[in-house]
């Protein structure tokens, strides 16, 4: 029974990336991988994830972008993945997220540590018939594929997500009393000046 995965395969050169992304759809027109969303990853050397824009790229960007994958590019390379410690915030942050990062079996975790900074990959959602399929063809280009379930991969992004959100609204909540506080204690401030003014102790 076929397998839906997330592979991740990393390239120290970035145009085995882009034939990497042809190979998988060569395996999709074949039948012998379904190919359901692909894109090619830039990981910049802050840490950034972009989709670079270019021939073979384009193809599969417009599906790749409200997908699966459209999702974990924007988790992995943007400010929820630093907020929780993956991707980025995981391998540069300070040495408890490193730590935490090299421990970790999550699989948001895992693949963003597969993308390191200055590295280009691949990224799909893919049916696996066999694993043997895909590990096969990137071997031959010298590529280093990690995989993960959909259905983890998914479970973890609705659980960023519920994260952010509930950070967002902490971080709301400690504003407004951080202005209460402050508008309390404007107030005070005037009262006592008020008094001053009008000489009343």
């Amino acid at each position: 029974m076929a397998q839906e995965n997330v592979v991740v395969v990393q390239f120290t050169e970035p145009s085995k990336a882009y034939q990497a992304l042809s190979v998988l759809k060569e395996c999709d027109a074949q039948g012998r991988i379904g190919l359901e969303s692909a894109a090619v990853v830039e990981r910049g050397p802050e840490g950034e994830l972009t989709i670079p824009e270019s021939a073979d790229n384009v193809g599969l960007v417009g599906t790749a972008s409200g997908s699966l994958i459209g999702m974990l590019v924007g988790v992995l390379g943007g400010p929820v993945g630093a907020l929780l410690g993956w991707g980025a915030g995981a391998m540069m942050g300070g040495a408890f997220d490193v730590d935490r990062a090299v421990t970790s079996d999550e699989a948001l975790t895992v693949l963003g540590q597969a993308i390191p900074p200055g590295s280009t990959a691949v990224i799909a959602s893919v049916e696996e018939p066999a694993v043997e399929v895909i590990d096969g063809e990137m071997k031959k280009l010298d590529g280093e594929v990690t995989r993960r379930s959909s259905a983890e991969v998914m479970s973890e992004l609705e659980a960023a997500e519920d994260a952010a959100d509930a950070a967002a609204r902490e971080a709301r909540h400690t504003l407004r009393e951080k202005r209460k506080a402050e508008a309390s204690a404007n107030v005070k401030e005037r009262v006592g000046k008020l008094k001053e003014k009008l000489h009343v102790s």
